[in-house]
């Protein structure tokens, strides 16, 4: 597939050979996806229950087979006091503190319920589909 073509003077020949090596590779990972999907929930159980055998009996690691699995920890930081923080945030404007992103659900309920969010716009956004006539 030459995808250096120009979209607006593509063939419908062109185009529906892209759409048909879309499919076919959407449905190839879609398939890989289940398969990886089970092993990570498998492995994510296997870590949550290995992670509190080491907390629990105060293991920091094993030595398996010539390789050492072990507890790693670090600290974080973590808002336990969600009015203290916003009131500093207000009071010094040190918005560099906050990831921003919008949450799309929130603006939405606030638009339903007659609310405009200031700031906030409604932009297209593309993608496919695809279904069984």
């Amino acid at each position: 597939m030459d995808w250096s073509e120009n979209p607006a003077e593509a063939s419908r020949e062109t185009v529906e050979q892209a759409i048909i090596l879309w499919r076919d590779v959407r449905a190839r990972r879609l398939e890989q996806e289940k398969v990886a999907n089970k092993l990570k929930s498998t492995e994510e159980t296997a870590k949550s229950f290995i992670l509190e055998c080491f907390k629990q009996q105060k293991f920091e690691g094993m030595l398996i087979d010539g390789r050492t699995t072990g507890l790693a920890t670090k600290e974080i930081p973590s808002v336990c006091d969600k009015e203290a923080f916003m009131s500093y945030i207000r009071k010094t404007g040190e918005l560099e503190l906050l990831q921003f992103r919008l949450a799309a659900g929130a603006v939405n309920e606030r638009k339903e319920e007659g609310v405009s969010v200031p700031g906030t716009e409604y932009v297209e956004v593309y993608d496919l589909f695809d279904r069984k006539v």
